[in-house]
């Protein structure tokens, strides 16, 4: 057996690679679902930590979920591009990345990767100034701050980070609002895009979109209704509450195959030589 071989579907044909991703996207968007009930449960039984874990999850399953969808989405040529889009399914930055994006509505696809490079950031200076402390990257740091125990170096020597805070309330409380990611996701899931059918209309509408960094939301928005109504055409769309047809409409996102969501290489010298030239405005 080899694992994480995600890559291996841009060998496929079309019609092969949709029955593939139709069977993933059903599982994914499963196992999202269930880790988010987990979640729900072990909060009203406060256990933080772990409904905390399960939650951030479920996020980074239903950001697969987007990831699988979004190389339906993407032209097939380049074979590279559409070759890296599948390898975020594992990339955990990458799966961070959608899920802060779904929390967002930029008006432009260049907006989007402005909005998302400070995420993207190896490290970046925080604190009551602005420029006390430097912090490694926000995404990676928070997920693995939840799960693992590590020693780590600091400038002022070393410590143990442990995620036995979370098992606090005031730490670890459960926020009751779905994430974004999931929700769209499901969405997404319960009017039927994740069927071979149905992805081969998905694939027909939006390959041939160009996805330059100027085009805006308003394209966006026309393709996501235009989708459903092709789907609607083929009777491939399930019957759901009008709302949910809006709400896919209003936020599913623009594709984000185009953008560079690599860790961004930051000097901590150049951070470091910041700190030392900070004065405050006043």
């Amino acid at each position: 057996m080899r694992p994480r071989a995600i890559k291996d579907l841009a060998q496929l044909t079309d019609s092969m690679f949709h029955a593939e991703a139709a069977e993933g996207l059903g599982l994914v968007i499963s196992n999202a679902r269930r880790l988010y009930a987990s979640a729900t449960a072990l909060a009203e039984t406060k256990h933080f930590h772990g409904s905390r874990v399960l939650q951030a999850l479920s996020e980074e399953e239903a950001s697969k979920y987007l990831v699988l969808l979004d190389a339906v989405r993407c032209p097939r040529q380049p074979p590279v591009r559409f070759t890296a889009q599948l390898a975020r399914f594992n990339d955990h930055l990458a799966k961070g990345l959608y899920a802060r994006a779904y929390w967002l509505r930029p008006e432009s696809l260049a907006q989007l990767q402005e909005y998302l490079d400070p995420y993207r950031a190896d490290f970046y200076l925080d604190g009551p100034n602005d420029v006390d402390w430097i912090f490694r990257n926000e995404i990676i740091y928070d997920r693995e701050a939840a799960l693992y125990v590590d020693y780590v170096a600091q400038d002022n020597g070393h410590t143990w980070l442990h995620p036995g805070i979370y098992d606090d309330a005031s730490f670890g409380a459960f926020v009751h609002t779905e994430p974004m990611v999931l929700r769209i996701a499901s969405r997404l899931y319960d009017v039927g895009v994740s069927t071979p059918d149905a992805l081969a209309v998905i694939a027909k509408v939006w390959r041939p979109l160009d996805t330059v960094q100027e085009l805006r939301w308003p394209a966006i928005q026309q393709q996501n209704s235009l989708t459903l109504e092709c789907l609607d055409q083929k009777h491939l769309l399930q019957e759901c509450p009008a709302t949910e047809y809006q709400e896919i409409v209003n936020r599913w996102q623009f594709p984000l195959y185009p953008l560079d969501l690599s860790p961004l290489r930051v000097d901590v010298e150049s951070l470091r030589e910041k700190q030392r030239h900070w004065h405050p405005d006043w």
